[in-house]
């Protein structure tokens, strides 16, 4: 006799931040929910090969970096060993594992259940698993892809990817010793983080793109302030740079550009952009075509061309960080179990950005007002007149708030320093709750701290009014 087909509210494909998320709203709305993990360990690229141990190398970045600079504290740590990336990674090991245990119970203990294997979709209620014991199908009411994304390899540009030369960033882990050069190709968001993690470590660090500026999405004034600042720590910049060819040399290789340049480097790391892990899964099955990138079109609630079959996280694309992906994750449940219409617009969105120093940001460039017609006040406060940023030695920087000239509402924040993803929490509560200028002005900030570049940035814009 064959046994009955388990059915679920919900079942989500993927084991990361948007996932999990889901899934836990879900069952905390009393639905049936099921994550589909291809891998032993919940967590996805965030855990295992992309926020956390590049986050972490950057902490270890920062305090190895601040133990070197005897001028700063004076005194002398005598760093005289050459660091390997293992021992750089120490302390990643220790968070993967955390962060592991903690989806895991986070999951459990909602009520959602868990499934190692590999999902397909075989139609818009039914998704085949298989695993070391079989395979095995399921109906569902509801499907949330949420599969994340993989280093994206150009096949048509005579890439020489091989272990111990030439590494995406899934693979950049695989290094055992620390070169004493690197070429990076590729200034977007993981580009510009690893360039300077690297950097600051004592890698000599050239930085490839064909772009004319590094994180071009970024306000204007931003973006130049982490080139200078990249300058100043010994980065290489190629920009409006396009390589022509890649060439194995002994100890190395070369990179030969438009230009007629030769640059020589131990290691190359190529960051090209990401594409969508949605090989295999059977959407051909429900037509849902993907993009050049592999990543699923949806609409403003997440939803694909099929009715009950929804997508969040990297898979559907920009902006593609932890924290949207574990909002959109929630906010699917919602919208799918209470109604709850989605109403995040991009303005509202907080982007952190891992460089050293950090950059982050909530709300629109000056660009964009300008091009939208509204008319503004910028405020400004550089770090290296910030006490606090004194006595950490922290001094490069800037925080930069703009608001709409006649009513004073802020309407966005830039910063450029140390602790820039921490800052921005402030500011994203003022521009959420249509704060104004004064806000900074009339509350007492505790002294000496970071946040008191608000309220000096806010003197600056309303000195201007």
């Amino acid at each position: 006799m064959q046994s009955k087909v388990k059915k679920f509210d919900i079942i989500v494909i993927g084991g990361g931040p948007a996932a999990q998320k889901a899934a836990i709203q879900s069952a905390n709305l009393g639905k049936k929910a099921l994550i589909i993990e291809k891998e032993e360990q919940l967590g996805g690229g965030c855990v295992h090969t992309g926020t956390i141990p590049s986050k972490s190398l950057q902490e270890t970045s920062r305090f190895f970096k601040r133990l070197s600079e005897k001028n700063i504290h004076g005194f002398d740590t005598n760093i005289s060993k050459k660091i390997s990336l293992k021992e750089l990674m120490y302390r990643a090991g220790a968070v993967i594992q955390k962060e592991e245990r903690v989806a895991r119970d986070q999951v459990l203990q909602s009520g959602a259940e868990i499934l190692t294997g590999w999902g397909t979709i075989l139609d818009k209620n039914r998704v085949k698993v298989q695993n070391s014991m079989g395979e095995e199908i399921f109906e569902t009411d509801y499907i949330l892809i949420a599969t994340g994304t993989r280093p994206r390899r150009p096949e048509n540009e005579g890439i020489p990817f091989e272990t111990g030369f030439v590494y995406d960033s899934d693979g950049l882990f695989e290094i055992e010793n620390l070169p004493s050069s690197m070429g990076i190709v590729g200034a977007g968001i993981i580009g510009c983080e690893y360039a300077t993690i690297f950097a600051n470590i004592g890698v000599k660090i050239h930085l490839f793109d064909n772009s004319e500026r590094v994180l071009s999405f970024l306000d204007g004034e931003v973006s130049s302030s982490i080139e200078h600042y990249m300058r100043l720590s010994g980065i290489q910049l190629h920009l409006g740079t396009k390589i022509k060819q890649y060439l194995r040399k002994s100890g190395g290789i070369d990179i030969f550009t438009d230009y007629g340049d030769t640059t020589h480097v131990n290691q190359i790391l190529i960051s090209r952009g990401r594409v969508g892990n949605i090989h295999g899964m059977g959407l051909e099955n429900v037509g849902i075509i993907p993009t050049d990138r592999m990543l699923i079109p949806v609409d403003a609630n997440y939803k694909t061309i099929v009715p009950n079959i929804y997508a969040a996280g990297d898979v559907i694309g920009f902006p593609a960080l932890a924290s949207t992906s574990m909002y959109q994750g929630i906010q699917v449940a919602k919208h799918i179990f209470s109604n709850d219409p989605i109403s995040l617009k991009m303005d509202d969105l907080p982007i952190g950005i891992f460089t050293l120093p950090e950059i982050a940001m909530i709300g629109p460039t000056e660009e964009m007002l300008n091009n939208r017609g509204i008319e503004y006040v910028v405020g400004k406060a550089n770090f290296d007149t910030i006490t606090r940023s004194q006595i950490s030695g922290d001094t490069w920087g800037l925080l930069k708030l703009i608001a709409e000239k006649k009513s004073k509402r802020l309407l966005s924040v830039h910063i450029v320093s140390d602790r820039a993803t921490e800052l921005i929490a402030l500011g994203q509560a003022v521009v959420n709750l249509k704060g104004e200028l004064d806000y900074f002005t009339r509350h007492i900030f505790n002294y000496p701290t970071l946040s008191g570049a608000y309220k000096n940035a806010a003197m600056d814009a309303l000195s201007k009014l």
